[in-house]
């Protein structure tokens, strides 16, 4: 099954609009039901500890039916959120290559 690892990085203007943002996105994916497949998807949600108008979400999605529902999801819940706040973005997604756990 086909792993890809999405990393967001968010930087906005002011840390409250950043604390804000980060407040918004930890509750829509508590309240999210996910995919209706048995395909999993996990996030990781993250402030910048050297600059505080920055943060991350690092999502783990495992399988392509799980990518169609989180871009799916994301374009109609978190995009208009998110756009709510003036901030620039960068998006990458990868294909897991190795994971090293020591």
């Amino acid at each position: 099954m086909t792993v890809i690892k999405r990393l967001n990085v968010n930087t906005f203007t002011t840390e409250e609009d950043n604390d804000a943002f980060i407040a918004a996105l930890t509750e829509l994916w508590n309240n999210w039901s996910g995919p209706t497949s048995l395909s999993k998807i996990s996030v990781d949600i993250n402030k910048d500890r050297d600059n505080p108008l920055r943060m991350t979400a690092f999502v783990t999605i495992e399988g392509e039916d799980a990518m169609v529902a989180v871009n799916e999801w994301s374009k109609s819940v978190v995009l208009p959120i998110r756009n709510k706040f003036k901030h620039e973005n960068l998006m990458i997604d990868a294909d897991l290559v190795a994971t090293v756990e020591k």
